[in-house]
């Protein structure tokens, strides 16, 4: 929900949102790469927050150069870090996302592959994190395919963004027995 409210266009506010590792580590995120993140305590559960997310329409402030890439550190929170991944291709320059050790050994491949079919640099020794991604914008019609086998969440991060970067996302693979297209 982070991720559509940074696309949406101006405020939009998340009630009873759960305060985890992964929320807390996207709002920091979304606060490094520029977006006005309010957060504040959830009066009825000490668990959730109201998180109050100022969007740009679509647009991804612009990163770094890659000797001085935006820096996004994603500690062990695996669906910031994927989601990431495909929101920074939506901007221009260049981001670097990294994480604790054990976030550096978990699968990424498939994601990398797909933002490089529509067109992104995604520059990484090992297809696994650090990485440091080239956004270029939107590219309207660009199109790929992901598989799902590591990880939907692959998939996921991809239609996240696919509206406002005017991707075709084809995700294939088996989860659960069956044959998943979107």
């Amino acid at each position: 929900m982070l991720i559509l409210a940074a696309l949406a266009e101006g405020e939009v506010t998340l009630e009873g949102a759960l305060w985890s590792e992964d929320t807390q580590i996207m709002a920091e995120c979304l606060q490094e790469l520029g977006f006005m993140v309010d957060i504040r305590p959830d009066p009825n559960e000490i668990c959730n927050r109201t998180i109050t997310v100022y969007g740009k329409g679509g647009l991804v402030p612009p990163g770094g150069s890659e000797q001085q890439p935006v820096e996004l550190f994603v500690g062990n929170a695996g669906t910031a870090a994927r989601f990431l991944a495909a929101f920074v291709c939506l901007g221009k320059g260049v981001y670097r996302i990294h994480g604790a050790p054990r976030m550096h050994e978990r699968p990424q491949a498939a994601l990398f592959k797909a933002a490089e079919e529509l067109g992104y640099r995604v520059d990484s020794p090992n297809d696994k994190l650090p990485a440091l991604f080239h956004g270029f914008g939107p590219h309207p019609d660009a199109k790929c395919t992901v598989g799902i086998e590591e990880s939907s969440q692959f998939a996921s991060a991809l239609l996240l963004c696919a509206k406002a970067g005017g991707w075709q996302v084809q995700a294939t693979g088996e989860k659960r027995g069956r044959v998943r297209r979107m």
